[in-house]
């Protein structure tokens, strides 16, 4: 189950549940892949909505792994963003990388002091 404190989402691919996590090692390879910044593609994406099956297969790719799930190899995550219908999977996307730009600190218990 998907914990929005630690910037997770959760993504049915499949027929099954799975989570996506916002990890640095995620964000910088989904910015390699891409080819450009996570405020970049969050811009384009927000400006006209232009988010390519590529481009949305890759961060569900990247975010599995970012939650350690490394069971679909690329091409079985664009496969399934196929058989999920492009719009289904979107929202998660665009949820992912909105959750990317609050940080994981967000929600944290705050340290207990030293005594």
């Amino acid at each position: 189950m998907a914990d929005v404190l630690r910037n997770e989402v959760a993504i049915t691919l499949g027929g099954a549940e799975r989570t996506m996590r916002a990890t640095f090692t995620a964000i910088r390879a989904i910015e390699a892949a891409v080819g450009k910044s996570l405020i970049a593609l969050i811009s384009q994406v927000g400006a006209n909505g232009d988010l390519s099956i590529t481009d949305a297969a890759t961060v569900i790719y990247h975010g599995l792994r970012g939650a350690d799930d490394k069971r679909l190899t690329l091409e079985q995550v664009g496969d399934a963003v196929m058989e999920a219908g492009y719009s289904k999977v979107s929202i998660p996307v665009i949820e992912f990388l909105s959750s990317a730009l609050n940080g994981v600190s967000v929600g944290k218990p705050e340290p207990t002091p030293a005594q």
